[in-house]
């Protein structure tokens, strides 16, 4: 078992998100984002299904139907395929589970 307390991963960068991988195997990758204001994430992993929780802060999702404002205990699924991205309106924190193909 893994356990994990976040407040002790949640750490903010001025130039970057932050990244905390919480667990990774062949079949998903668990991962906590830190955000601030203006940053975003997702982009790379069109290919992959992609589970997200919002975990504190408040933001956006960009898809090609246009965007969506997510707050905290926001659950966003993304089928593999289609086009995202994740943006801090405040700082964000979020839960990221990629589930690869297959």
């Amino acid at each position: 078992m893994g356990k994990f307390n976040l407040e002790e991963v949640t750490k903010f960068s001025a130039e970057n998100v932050v990244t905390t991988s919480l667990y990774d195997s062949q079949k998903v990758c668990a991962n906590f984002l830190c955000m601030k204001e203006g940053q975003t994430a997702l982009e790379d992993t069109k290919e992959q299904k992609v589970i997200v929780i919002i975990n504190s802060g408040n933001g956006s999702v960009v898809t090609d139907d246009g965007e969506q404002e997510v707050v905290e205990g926001t659950f966003i699924l993304f089928e593999s395929g289609e086009s995202r991205l994740l943006k801090a309106k405040s700082k964000l924190t979020a839960l990221v589970n990629v589930i690869s193909k297959g």
